[in-house]
């Protein structure tokens, strides 16, 4: 594809630049941080008449205009009703808050600036060509999301619900929900409101401090998390997350976030469980998933910004270093000065890698070839770039790969576009908002000498809308579904376009029609894995789920990941008197193939105080097969139950001669030890002297069982003595340590099982120690 003419005009300009910047003479303007206005030539935007010049894309696939300036302006989040019509969020008081704030102190933003716009297509042609202003004077929109007739909408400080009831296409109903998402860093502001299979709205809480009130009511404290609610109650609890800006879901339920250049994290485990266990923390709530690095290369075709490379040569020398680009392209740190100390190398380049990720978005239609379902799609809106991923998700914890080598799936030579998020489209597509702005950056990251010359609210007044197409693809017209009875809205539960099913399970659960249940019931044996998973949520939506309906699918569904979410929901019944069956339902997943649904039951079993839930998780426990993952959902089970697990263990001769005993044991012991109650870890000590266990297996238990101890303050000898130890456990303790006496003096016995008794002698009293590990200290002792 040719130049478009400002893209030449564009190019010749930062010529001069790559010069200076290559050039010794510049390095006092480095130094000094001059700066002049010929440094920093301002960069055109393209007309909407010729924007597709300035595209590339891979796989023959092209971006087809929906909507742009004046129709549409600032877009950074949108959503489709139920009748195909567009609500979209415009962010006009991008990038300055309107008040002053710590990273904004002059403030001086437009006031209230924000707008939710509807958008319709009258005529069919697929572009939206009637725009309505529906709800206006909003500070900052971040995100719009359908419920009931209306949109909720993220504005901070605000969480709104907005409803137009006499159909003029503007809100008259205008209700605060939330109040309290702070504002002082634009690019941590509350963000993504998402439907979620477990019919409640997901979204990002934000980094910024937050006081929330809840209809003028304080609500529970919210750091690095996000919420949930339940649209109807408004009853709100935490969700794992704290990230940035964008976070999607798959056909499972499963969650991403991105953040700058860490582009596409998963969230591995849910908030729910983790408060179960307050003596075991869960590690890493939040994982890197891509293959080529958390900031990965990118590969984009429009010149790097002026100001970002002055911005990142003055970095550098702070640090002692120079930036070099070289004829090639490449960029180079080199020492200002190699006789003198130097800071560390900076890490940052001004482009060539992921700096701004932004709006990850799992496709899940069916417009495109099959290949492309499921692939991750996240915006670098610095780089005027789209990166997509394919994505394994095999394993617990998924693995994110490139799928454009060596270029990207749509970029453009741009530098105005700006690709902030992306949205499943009814027609199976997918959609790309594009911000459309000179310049996308937070003002206080931008030196005071650079940013007199930046033009920061340039654009405020486009904004572009585009529709990905795949060669040889069919336009199809948009489903009606608001116009469906709920009978017919299950037969979309069956759909491959993930929108009809996400829109016809939220309508189910909206008018909450009980006639719809004997269709959802015949859509658990439905040949489309998805119907199945979304019509048992839609059953528990309608609190018509019985245990029959998962008991047919945990014994009978081929798929592993509805049988995942069918253990799941069985936790609503686990505490019933007729919960037995279902138990035994459970219990024979414990050696499932899938992980997944390993995964799952490890902090189901949790959720129940029947006996029979602990042979479960042993059996999980025993599993070579499992992974960390599912070892740290067994463990936030055992809260209560540690003692008892650790009695199972100890006494399975198979599982104490696999190697993952020794760490899980440790694991278990911890939990056991920090346990204010002395009854478990007497127990654990009564267990494990009443057992003839080798030395290196009492070592494990008595080390967890110390670690845990000190962990609140106490220890083993502390225990002991206390009033409530009985006496037999104190004199099976001693011959513990007694026998470890004797196997240490043994000088038939190997060299390890020597070792493993000295090592087990550290948790006796200080007068054993004293008196019998000297002896071990002379030359005549081998050295081991």
């Amino acid at each position: 594809m040719k130049l478009g003419t400002f893209s030449f005009l564009l190019l010749l300009a930062v010529a001069g630049l790559y010069a200076w910047s290559a050039s010794g003479a510049a390095e006092d303007d480095i130094a000094d941080r001059r700066v002049t206005k010929k440094d920093m030539p301002r960069i055109p935007h393209t007309p909407l008449s010729k924007v597709t010049e300035s595209f590339q894309q891979a796989r023959g696939f092209e971006a087809e205009l929906v909507a742009g300036e004046p129709l549409v302006g600032d877009p950074v989040d949108a959503c489709f009703d139920e009748f195909g019509r567009m609500y979209v969020a415009e962010m006009h008081g991008y990038p300055f808050s309107q008040e002053p704030t710590k990273l904004n102190p002059k403030g001086g933003g437009k006031k209230d600036a924000g707008i939710i716009r509807l958008l319709e297509d009258t005529n069919g042609d697929g572009r939206l060509d009637k725009s309505h202003v529906f709800a206006d004077k909003i500070s900052w929109p971040t995100s719009v999301c359908c419920y009931n007739g209306g949109v909720f909408v993220l504005a901070p400080e605000h969480l709104y619900y907005f409803k137009d009831t006499d159909g003029d296409h503007k809100a008259d109903v205008r209700e605060v929900i939330l109040k309290g998402f702070g504002r002082g860093n634009v690019q941590s502001v509350t963000n993504g409101l998402r439907w979620g299979l477990d019919n409640r709205i997901t979204f990002a809480a934000g980094r910024n401090p937050k006081t929330l009130k809840h209809r003028g009511k304080p609500l529970f404290a919210v750091n690095n998390a996000d919420l949930r609610f339940n649209p109807k109650t408004e009853q709100f609890e935490l969700a794992t997350g704290g990230l940035q800006y964008g976070h999607t879901s798959d056909d499972w339920g499963t969650r991403f976030v991105c953040s700058n250049s860490n582009h596409i994290q998963q969230v591995i485990y849910p908030q729910r469980y983790l408060g179960r266990n307050p003596y075991f923390a869960a590690p890493s709530l939040i994982r890197s998933i891509a293959t080529d690095g958390s900031s990965a290369p990118v590969y984009r075709i429009s010149p790097p910004e002026p100001w970002r490379i002055i911005r990142q040569k003055w970095r550098a020398a702070d640090k002692g270093y120079k930036l070099v680009i070289n004829d090639d392209g490449a960029w180079e740190f080199l020492p200002l000065d190699p006789s003198k100390k130097k800071g560390v190398v900076p890490t940052e380049y001004p482009i060539g890698f992921f700096t701004s990720a932004t709006g990850i978005t799992i496709y899940r239609g069916d417009a495109y070839p099959a290949e492309f379902r499921g692939n991750a799609f996240v915006g670098d809106c610095g780089g005027n770039l789209v990166h997509r991923k394919t994505i394994d998700d095999r394993q617990v914890v998924y693995r994110a790969t490139r799928a454009d080598k060596g270029t990207e799936f749509f970029r453009s030579r741009d530098n105005w576009f700006r690709p902030v998020n992306f949205v499943n489209a009814p027609d199976g597509t997918l959609y790309v908002l594009d911000m459309y702005r000179e310049t996308v950056e937070h003002p206080y990251s931008i030196p005071e000498e650079i940013k007199k010359f930046l033009y920061l609210t340039s654009g405020s007044d486009r904004g572009r809308i585009y529709r990905l197409v795949s060669p040889g693809m069919k336009r199809r017209a948009v489903p009606r579904l608001g116009d469906l009875t709920s009978v017919e809205l299950v037969s979309h539960l069956g759909s491959l376009n993930g929108w009809n099913r996400d829109t016809a399970q939220r309508l189910l659960w909206e008018r909450q029609d009980k006639r719809a249940v004997p269709a959802l019931v015949k859509a658990l044996i439905h040949p489309v894995p998805q119907a199945r998973l979304h019509a048992l949520y839609t059953l528990a939506g309608l609190d018509a789920l019985e245990p029959a309906h998962l008991q047919l699918v945990l014994r009978n569904d081929k798929h592993p990941r509805v049988r995942a979410h069918a253990v799941g929901l069985a936790e609503r019944f686990l505490k019933e008197k007729k919960a037995g069956s279902l138990i035994e339902a459970l219990l024979l997943l414990a050696d499932d193939t899938s992980p997944h649904v390993r995964f799952q039951l490890a902090f189901t079993l949790g959720e129940t105080d029947d006996p029979r839930a602990i042979t479960g998780l042993a059996r999980l426990a025993s599993n070579e097969q499992n992974g960390p993952e599912i070892k740290t959902a067994l463990l936030s089970s055992i809260g209560g139950s540690a003692d008892r697990l650790a009695a199972l263990l100890l006494a399975d001769k198979q599982f104490l001669a696999k190697k993952h005993a020794s760490s899980l044991l440790t694991q278990v012991m911890l939990i056991v030890g920090a346990n204010p109650k002395a009854a478990p870890a007497l127990q654990v000590l009564a267990t494990l002297t009443k057992k003839k266990l080798p030395l290196a297996t009492q070592q494990v238990v008595l080390a967890g069982l110390g670690g845990g101890l000190q962990r609140r303050g106490s220890s083993l000898q502390k225990l002991l003595a206390d009033n409530t130890t009985s006496a037999a456990v104190r004199a099976q303790v001693a011959g513990l340590f007694t026998q470890a006496v004797a196997v240490a003096n043994n000088k038939e016995a190997s060299l390890g099982q020597r070792g493993a008794a000295i090592r087990l002698l550290a948790f006796a009293d200080s007068k054993m120690a004293t008196e019998e590990l000297p002896g071990f200290l002379t030359p005549q002792v081998a050295q081991p």
